[in-house]
């Protein structure tokens, strides 16, 4: 029995740790995509384009949003999260999570 707590214990310590690696593993480049998309961005663009990379941006940031969650994930189960109160904006949320979902929609 002690074998077999011990060996649960260690496949979840793993997988902690592969889910820490790999969070930050992805999110050197959607850092990277982020910032160039930025850079484009600020350049002369017809409007199909400036739409398009504003979607891109958006969905990078949604990325990086979904693996800060995975990060936030293998910490509660390290009981090393500490939670801070952020405020938000709810109507702009929704029309970016809308309008992300409005290109697929239509």
């Amino acid at each position: 029995m002690q074998g077999a707590k011990e060996a649960a214990e260690t496949a979840n310590e793993a997988k902690s740790t592969f889910l820490a690696t790999m969070s930050h593993e992805i999110r050197t480049p959607m850092n990277g995509i982020l910032g160039m998309t930025e850079l484009v961005l600020d350049t002369d663009l017809t409007t199909e384009q400036r739409d398009s990379l504003g979607l891109v941006k958006l969905s990078a940031e949604s990325l990086i949003t979904v693996i800060n969650d995975i990060l936030d994930f293998s910490k509660i189960e390290a009981g090393k999260l500490g939670l801070e109160s952020i405020p938000f904006d709810l109507r702009e949320s929704l029309g970016e999570t809308m309008g992300t979902l409005g290109l697929r929609a239509h």
